[in-house]
């Protein structure tokens, strides 16, 4: 079965579970991996899906067992652990790193659709992601719609700043992708 395959029919079964309606697309996976450096000691990817991020960030150099991936839907994760020996696969809402992967990560890669979640789940991504990180690490987040995908309330809360890269075009849907920092 495809990737394509599988992720429509997972939109199928389980839609409020499956946000996208396709898988990311290679351009903006490259984006999302863009600070990503092979001497990185950990980094995770949240809402991995299919795994079309996740290869993104392996092509930058990283060895796989130093990314964790965290994804919510048992059959994307069964295709993540075929597709990607040597990388830990979590069956976990992101919102639960701080209960079974390492710390000290120098990344958190995003692919979980924040936008249109209330600030309270935001928060407890975030605030998981962000106890998991060392800090200044990057959280990178991509997003569909035409704002910051992360409520302003939950950016001051956490004290974060951004930068945005500019509109990837070649993605259903166009995509943009923010990195987050904590201001230090």
């Amino acid at each position: 079965m495809s990737d394509l395959s599988l992720f429509l029919g997972q939109f199928l079964r389980r839609p409020r579970e499956i946000r996208a309606i396709a898988p990311t697309g290679r351009a903006v996976a490259r984006e999302m991996a863009r600070l990503v450096d092979p001497r990185m000691e950990a980094v995770a990817e949240i809402g991995a899906g299919t795994g079309t991020i996740t290869k993104a960030i392996l092509a930058r150099g990283l060895p796989p067992e130093r990314l964790e991936l965290y994804e919510l839907n048992a059959a994307f994760c069964s295709r993540l652990r075929q597709r990607f020996p040597g990388v830990q696969v979590h069956n976990l809402p992101a919102q639960e790193m701080v209960n079974a992967g390492r710390r000290g990560l120098e990344a958190v890669i995003s692919g979980v659709p924040t936008l249109p979640m209330p600030d309270d789940l935001q928060a407890a991504i975030l605030g998981a992601s962000l106890a998991m990180m060392k800090p200044g690490a990057p959280f990178v987040q991509i997003t569909y719609g035409p704002v910051v995908p992360l409520s302003e309330a939950v950016r001051t809360r956490f004290g974060l700043r951004h930068e945005k890269s500019r509109r990837i075009w070649a993605n259903l849907p166009p995509a943009r992708v923010y990195v987050f920092r904590q201001k230090l």
